[in-house]
């Protein structure tokens, strides 16, 4: 079976951070792919970048109310079955990231999501900070957080929310919405070993304590409303997790490498 992605990117006033993930993207060795980039009217000239050199490369603007409802719209436009997110600045951990995730799809076929590791990076201190994803603990962990760049979904099964993404949440939409999936049974994930994506740190969830602290508070209210008390529970796993990706490290030489080619 011929897999085709769909590879959302949403950004606003990124444009060389976007142009990072386009390169990275541009380069995979597997082309079964769109790139749907959604700007909302930024002003660092990101709509004059000349997107008609990139292959299989759609980008459009329209006013949003935050990274979710950007997120949202851009994935009405997509059309293709397998679709993963990926922000400005984030890049695939290797030239061959989609054709390994499309052999994985084509060996376990009967799985609705597919997931695997996303290294966060400090590109200032040239530091890895974490893996995400990857590791027992995930895997056996009920209701674990995996992470979004490394989370790839089938478009049958997104569509079958009112919507994706929470827009009324700032930070925590895309753990909610892992959580959705399990509590209307959509969830079938199969848990890979595989790195797939390089996050650097400064977005929204990690910019600094404050951000962190609101992002725990999120979940905490909106899994409140879905599990009840068992959001205590939730916020303890983060909290673990969390610490459990800082010793998870793997691959740190080749990533350094990697990093300093992709972000320089």
């Amino acid at each position: 079976m011929k897999i085709s992605f769909s590879i959302i990117t949403v950004t606003y006033n990124s444009r060389e951070n976007l142009l990072k993930t386009i390169a990275s993207i541009q380069s995979q060795s597997y082309k079964f792919f769109a790139h749907v980039i959604k700007d909302g009217f930024s002003y660092d000239k990101t709509n004059a970048i000349d997107f008609s050199e990139f292959k299989n490369t759609f980008f459009f603007e329209s006013k949003d109310k935050g990274v979710y409802d950007a997120m949202n719209q851009a994935f009405r436009l997509s059309r293709n079955e397998f679709i993963i997110y990926l922000n400005a600045g984030d890049v695939f951990f290797s030239t061959h990231s989609l054709k390994e995730l499309a052999i994985l799809i084509n060996q376990n076929p009967n799985y609705n999501s597919y997931s695997g590791g996303t290294i966060q990076i400090n590109l200032q201190e040239k530091i890895i900070k974490r893996t995400i994803g990857i590791g027992k603990l995930y895997k056996i962990s009920p209701l674990a957080q995996l992470p979004h760049p490394s989370f790839v979904i089938r478009r049958s099964i997104l569509s079958q929310l009112d919507k994706p993404f929470d827009s009324n949440l700032k930070i925590a939409a895309d753990y909610i919405q892992q959580l959705i999936l399990r509590k209307k049974g959509l969830w079938k994930n199969y848990y890979s070993n595989q790195i797939i994506s390089i996050m650097p740190t400064g977005g929204i969830s990690t910019i600094d304590k404050k951000s962190i602290f609101f992002g725990y508070r999120e979940t905490l209210i909106s899994s409140y409303q879905i599990y009840n008390f068992l959001s205590i529970y939730l916020i303890i796993l983060k909290l673990i997790l969390n610490l459990y990706s800082r010793f998870a490290i793997k691959y740190k030489n080749n990533l350094v490498t990697f990093a300093e080619l992709f972000f320089q």
